[in-house]
């Protein structure tokens, strides 16, 4: 069988990855404790109008007078539901797509490989643009689309998985004792060739997160929930006057996005051989 995945190991060998997780924990607990954590209700715009931070206002508040600190901590919620949902659809479809192209070989193979390698050559943000602009931008639309156009990198890694261990004598012998091959892929493929997806897909929550906030820069995110995008795309007119309504909403995605740049580079140098050679 192929070499089991260790989380133990991995944090071990890596300090990328023990910082990526240290900070990613902090994050995922500003998501968690939300309604302890907020000074105020991040909806009601009652307070004074581009408030410099103060011991009421702590990070300030916005031209509407919404409380900068409690809208980055409901912002906290919603990049890492859009980041996660939309990483989990990308993942599943690579892994299956791939997976499948991968172990059956032939024409199968061939005809999904000229599918990846066409969503590939799309220029992906530019084709949510237009899908956003199409069908609305509700969170759900962005979580979907963004998920839809994000699998080919997943589904690549997984059939050059799924071509290596095909050939190994673990699946030679179940093959040999009459197992159907949905069987194989699902009990000996995709669990000893998914971990190289994982690193990836920590990737992909990055990339969905910076797309969300671009799409709320550009006016194209759901006005019904907070994200840090739109605090950016609302506080970019006041840099000069209320530098922090931008600022402190671009450091946590920031923060978020190294995160999970980190956990990819710390899992990607423990599960890859070469790059593990280099050290963390």
């Amino acid at each position: 069988m192929a070499k089991q995945f260790s989380f133990r190991r991995c944090w071990h060998q890596s300090a990328h990855l023990r910082i990526g997780v240290i900070l990613f924990a902090l994050v995922l607990l500003c998501a968690l404790l939300a309604p302890v954590l907020e000074t105020h209700d991040p909806y009601r715009l009652d307070g004074p109008v581009k408030a410099a931070p103060c011991a009421s206002y702590w990070l300030g508040t916005d031209a509407l007078g919404g409380d900068v600190y409690s809208m980055m901590i409901e912002g906290t919620r919603t990049s890492l539901k859009v980041g996660f949902i939309a990483a989990l659809i990308s993942g599943v479809l690579g892994i299956l797509i791939g997976g499948a192209a991968g172990f059956i070989g032939g024409r199968t193979d061939r005809i999904i490989s000229e599918m990846i390698n066409i969503f590939l050559m799309l220029p992906t943000f530019f084709l949510v643009l237009i899908t956003v602009a199409l069908f609305g931008s509700s969170m759900t639309n962005v979580m979907i689309i963004i998920g839809l156009t994000s699998w080919p990198g997943n589904a690549r890694l997984m059939r050059v998985q799924a071509m290596s261990l095909k050939e190994r004598v673990f699946v030679r012998s179940a093959e040999a004792l009459g197992e159907s091959k949905a069987s194989i892929l699902f009990r000996y493929i995709i669990p000893n060739g998914i971990y190289p997806v994982i690193a990836n897909t920590a990737m992909g929550i990055a990339s969905a997160i910076l797309m969300e906030a671009s799409l709320s820069f550009l006016g194209l995110g759901d006005p019904n929930i907070i994200s840090w995008g739109q605090m950016v795309y609302a506080g970019r007119s006041y840099m000069t006057s209320a530098w922090w309504v931008a600022t402190f909403p671009g450091i946590a995605i920031i923060i978020t996005v190294m995160s999970f740049y980190l956990i990819c580079d710390g899992l990607n140098k423990v599960l890859n051989p070469k790059a593990g050679k280099r050290g963390a």
